[in-house]
């Protein structure tokens, strides 16, 4: 079994194998992009991200929603992740006469119509699929519970070596708490995403039985990249 990455203490007391540091925090900018603008507001996006110096252990990712609940009104989001150092530096240079004018553009092709912020609880190494991501959305009534049926299920799970996680919203999540999260690199994993033998397919009964009667499933959403700053 892969070592998981990170565990929030305040999620899982029971829980004690790494640091706060390596935690990772996201902003989601959702927007309506009409057909025939997507070029125009990657243009917009690209040239104030890429003429800027982006802090360490952060980035920005202009995304597509593939498939989405029936509350979900965006067709494209910008996502922004890393540290909480990183994050608070790029919000220092979101600001002046060159960013005035990057959100002057951006507002004539898109409009704005959320914003949800989370964080990671429990990391699992493995590859960042850029091809697509899905997240799957839960309400959940008991926190502690719901993460120590998601830290039993990386026991068995592999996710043919894909990154995966779980997550909660800290704002903008509707009636949404949590969530899981993974990445596909490429379309044929996205349509085959799951348990891959008999071992993972007891290891999800397993989860599923013990979330039911904790949590409510709230539907999942799968997004593209189409492109991320810094590029390099």
């Amino acid at each position: 079994m892969k070592k998981l990455l990170f565990i929030s203490l305040a999620f899982l007391a029971s829980y004690n194998i790494a640091q706060a540091q390596e935690q990772v925090y996201w902003s989601e900018v959702s927007m309506v992009v009409e057909p025939g603008n997507q070029g125009q507001v990657y243009e917009a996006v690209n040239n104030f991200y890429s003429n800027i110096e982006f802090p360490d252990n952060v980035s920005v990712q202009l995304m597509s929603w593939q498939a989405k609940t029936e509350w979900r009104e965006g067709t494209h989001f910008l996502n922004f992740a890393g540290s909480v150092e990183g994050m608070s530096k790029l919000r220092e240079l979101r600001s002046g006469d060159a960013y005035d004018e990057y959100v002057s553009s951006l507002s004539k092709l898109a409009k704005i119509v959320s914003v949800r912020n989370g964080s990671t609880l429990i990391r699992v190494p493995g590859e960042n699929g850029n091809f697509s991501a899905q997240e799957w959305s839960f309400a959940v009534k008991n926190q502690a519970a719901f993460g120590q049926a998601f830290a039993e299920l990386t026991k068995d799970f592999k996710n043919e070596g894909m990154y995966y996680s779980l997550g909660q919203y800290t704002s903008g999540g509707g009636l949404s708490t949590h969530y899981i999260y993974s990445t596909h690199k490429d379309y044929a994993q996205e349509m085959t995403s799951g348990p891959k033998n008999e071992k993972e397919a007891a290891a999800f009964q397993k989860f599923f039985d013990t979330v039911e009667s904790i949590s409510t499933f709230r539907g999942s959403e799968t997004s593209v990249q189409l492109a991320m700053w810094p590029s390099n």
